[in-house]
């Protein structure tokens, strides 16, 4: 048998309180250009990383105009060059009187005219080219894809939600608590958190509460900031171990030794080589150990952590501590 030894430390006491998983970030993802849906890549239930494209649309129409513009821009660029020289060629023959001053000047702002609407093309394909970039949604940041609300083939217009994305940085666990328990949570505290449909078991931290108290309940909403797992959903039950008192000294019994018996709680220890079955009462939980108070068990004390679930009262056992 394997065996470990009681140890004794200031811990607060729990209470186990079922809770529920969710995002406390959760955005309707949407477009800014209006357009045909060519590719849906959003999937629900999967995760996305930020930047990753979602939703891609139509851009045909889009190269086409920049196809246009950019021979427009060609056009002009090539009577700007033109205009130009024009201009410096009136310049050398007004020093000599050998042009009018008013050709000059008809010279000089149609060389204007044509830089604006230079600079005014470049503006426009700039524009398109934006537009381009735009006709790909993409995810604003690392989440899951809670939604899909547009498919392929249906049009897009500038607003309209593409899916919803709930980030993963955001995933929390929110525990209705009784308000008597409000002054006992304090922001970044670690709350041990099992959750039986992925038979894991994390720790969480204090992230805060809802700002709003249930009328009829007197309940809290506390939330409890926890890692992304795969596999986690909207709404999963989750197990929180919720601080319920002040710091107080409790003995502190590996998880390992708890042998439950008609509902009850014990551990084995060892007394003159033969098991010994103690009742405890457990009024604390941690990942891997359980506060008891006011049982037999004693700091020091040596409790069985492996092979306990094979044996019986009074049985001969052979110790090799951990």
């Amino acid at each position: 048998m394997v065996a470990a030894i009681v140890e004794e430390r200031e811990i607060t006491e729990t209470n186990r309180i079922v809770g529920v998983i969710d995002f406390d970030r959760i955005s309707e993802v949407s477009g800014e250009i209006s357009g045909l849906i060519t590719e849906q890549r959003a999937i629900e239930g999967e995760v996305v990383q930020q930047g990753e494209p979602l939703v891609t649309l139509n851009t045909d129409l889009l190269l086409k105009d920049m196809d246009i513009k950019r021979r427009e821009h060609a056009q002009v660029n090539a009577d700007l060059e033109k205009t130009s020289r024009t201009v410096k060629r009136l310049e050398k023959l007004l020093k000599n009187n050998s042009a009018s001053r008013q050709a000059y000047d008809d010279a000089r702002f149609d060389y204007r005219a044509l830089q604006q609407k230079s600079e005014t093309l470049e503006q426009e394909l700039q524009r398109l080219t934006l537009q381009i970039e735009k006709s790909t949604v993409r995810a604003p940041f690392t989440g899951i894809v809670l939604e899909k609300l547009k498919e392929q083939g249906e049009w897009l217009a500038p607003g309209t939600p593409v899916c919803r994305l709930a980030s993963t940085d955001g995933v929390i666990v929110k525990v209705a608590i009784s308000e008597n328990l409000v002054r006992y949570q304090q922001p970044g505290q670690q709350v041990t958190l099992t959750i039986s449909a992925l038979n894991q078991q994390l720790l969480g931290e204090v992230a805060g509460f809802v700002p709003e108290l249930d009328l009829r309940s007197k309940s809290a909403l506390l939330k409890i900031a926890l890692p992304y797992q795969p596999g986690m959903l909207q709404n999963m039950s989750v197990v929180a171990e919720v601080s319920s008192s002040e710091k107080r000294l409790l003995r502190l019994v590996p998880r390992d030794a708890l042998v439950r018996l008609k509902g009850k709680d014990f551990v084995y220890t060892v007394k003159e080589n033969r098991a010994k079955l103690l009742p405890i009462d457990i009024v604390a939980r941690t990942t891997d150990t359980l506060g008891v108070a006011e049982s037999p068990v004693t700091a020091g004390m040596v409790v069985i952590v492996d092979g306990n679930d094979r044996l019986r009262p009074d049985q001969g056992v052979t110790v090799i501590k951990r």
